[in-house]
């Protein structure tokens, strides 16, 4: 009896410690998703080391995790593990506008665009503001903020101000040029509020940005924690904007198992 009592205790034991340790499971995120599939694995959907992604004829769902991007074409079933040959190609970029959010500070990045969406500009920078897209906006504390247009071809003016009211700022896009810096000089950038963008002559048309403010230790140094940070904070635009560049850096797609 006294075996048995201890040997009962001996498990409660080890079961409470089991409970107390934090478990920390790698994992990827999806990033995109299209095909009869998309329901089942919508972005933002985190799925664990070891775990299988069944797709249909149709199927494809781009994932992000610390060892890369990876598209997956469907149909096959595909897991989610290490022994895969991933394009890294898109985490120095990641990093460097991790570590550097300033990172076209330098000037307005250029880039033509032949009307097919594919061949659109990609900001070099995630901590840009969509003035067509709009939404909440992820700056990290103290970084610049640029404002980005996909369609550059034409001269643009448009308006920026506060969405409650007060001054505005009008704002002049050069033919191929896809972003601008933010004015803080007349418009300071602060963190909860929104602002509001709209063409010029097209006051009754606009685009509210709502600004989310991300402390610097916050920010992860891991492309896919990243990804997830955005997608957790509604940052919805750079979200995609991840998955965009993945889709267009990915060499080709991973066979199925």
């Amino acid at each position: 009896m006294r075996g048995a009592r201890r040997l009962i205790g001996i498990l409660a034991l080890t079961l409470g410690a089991a409970a107390m340790a934090p478990t920390v499971l790698a994992q990827a995120i999806v990033v995109r998703s299209t095909g009869p599939s998309a329901e089942t694995y919508p972005k933002g959907k985190k799925l664990a080391t070891g775990s299988k992604v069944t797709l249909k004829a149709g199927d494809m769902v781009t994932v992000l995790d610390k060892a890369g991007s990876r598209v997956l074409r469907g149909a096959g079933s595909f897991v989610m593990d290490s022994r895969v040959l991933r394009d890294r190609g898109i985490i120095p970029l990641l990093s460097r506008s991790l570590s550097s959010p300033q990172a076209i500070r330098a000037g307005a990045v250029r880039g033509g665009s032949s009307g097919d969406p594919a061949d659109s500009p990609i900001p070099s920078s995630i901590w840009i503001a969509d003035i067509d897209r709009g939404g909440k906006v992820c700056v990290p504390q103290g970084s610049d903020l640029y404002l980005w247009r996909s369609k550059n071809s034409a001269r643009r003016f448009t308006w920026l101000g506060e969405a409650d009211g007060g001054g505005t700022v009008r704002l002049a896009w050069p033919p191929r040029t896809s972003a601008i810096s933010w004015p803080t000089s007349i418009l300071p950038l602060i963190a909860g509020r929104s602002y509001r963008s709209n063409d010029d002559g097209v006051a009754d048309k606009f685009v509210d940005l709502e600004v989310v403010s991300l402390a610097p230790d916050a920010i992860p140094q891991d492309a896919d924690a990243l990804a997830a940070l955005l997608f957790e904070r509604g940052c919805a635009v750079q979200f995609e904007l991840l998955a965009t560049a993945l889709e267009r850096m990915s060499a080709e797609a991973v066979g199925g198992l």
